[in-house]
């Protein structure tokens, strides 16, 4: 299928959310459920809200082939000391629940930083991508969001900086450990280059498969890459000179070209 301009888009332009509540499969509730109440028990009053986002959101995780994916909100600034222990309860629920998923990975943000209404287009990854599962729902405080350079922008346009510490981790990575770095950098460039074209192609997915689509229909050149990531997502080489050099060479294309092609608007 051909996707068109104003696919994933209502009749105003506006996106429309692929993610729910209803979407989220029940195999997956014991898990969130365990995680909402360490993270209750854990942080107490600092905790805000709790979210899911990713593939357990819009519907189509697979069981041990996908994670779970948490945002926390917290009410204030956590010190290295509540960092760590969040790290550790990741761990913790990562292994508890190995037989369901293969990671549970829980991302922090901040009450003051979400509300601030210079960073209303940040927001959107909130509004748009993301489920709530405890607490008072931010998202609902935003939107509607049209498809703009902003977003895409707020997406993705950290990719210099997550390029250098993926690079890094794989330096040091054990052989468990270079496999998982290199699917999630292959899904981060992916969506990097969609982002690249989002604004332009007037196009709306969240789907790895739509997004590589419209990436080629702009970048067509980029087909062969697009299908690699594709592979590396289900299944990366362990050649760790084959994957560095990759994610090298197409990583400082991203960070070169990121801005400038992220802001044409047709």
């Amino acid at each position: 299928m051909i996707l068109k301009a104003g696919y994933g888009l209502d009749r105003n332009g506006f996106i429309v959310s692929d993610v729910s509540k209803d979407k989220i499969n029940n195999v997956y509730l014991p898990c969130i459920q365990d995680s909402v109440e360490s993270l209750r028990n854990l942080f107490h009053s600092q905790l805000h809200s709790v979210y899911v986002y990713g593939s357990v959101a819009r519907g189509e995780a697979v069981a041990m082939k996908s994670d779970l994916d948490l945002i926390t909100m917290f009410n204030g600034k956590l010190n290295s000391i509540n960092l760590a222990e969040l790290q550790k309860l990741a761990g913790e629920l990562s292994k508890k629940y190995r037989c369901l998923v293969r990671d549970v990975g829980i991302a922090v943000a901040y009450y003051d930083y979400t509300v601030d209404p210079s960073n209303y287009y940040e927001s959107a990854f909130l509004k748009e991508l993301c489920v709530c599962v405890y607490g008072e729902d931010l998202g609902s405080r935003f939107g509607p969001y049209k498809l703009t350079s902003e977003i895409a922008i707020r997406f993705n346009g950290d990719i210099c900086e997550v390029l250098t510490r993926t690079l890094n981790r794989l330096e040091k990575a054990s052989n468990k450990e270079f496999k998982t770095i290199s699917q999630n950098f292959a899904r981060k460039l992916i969506r990097t280059y969609y982002s690249m074209v989002m604004a332009r192609s007037q196009i709306w997915s969240t789907r790895l498969q739509e997004q590589s689509e419209v990436i080629i229909h702009h970048f067509p050149d980029k087909e062969f890459i697009i299908q690699t990531l594709l592979n590396w997502v289900d299944d990366p080489p362990m050649n760790r000179e084959t994957v560095n050099e990759f994610f090298k060479k197409e990583g400082k294309w991203a960070c070169a070209n990121f801005t400038e092609e992220a802001e044409i608007f047709s």
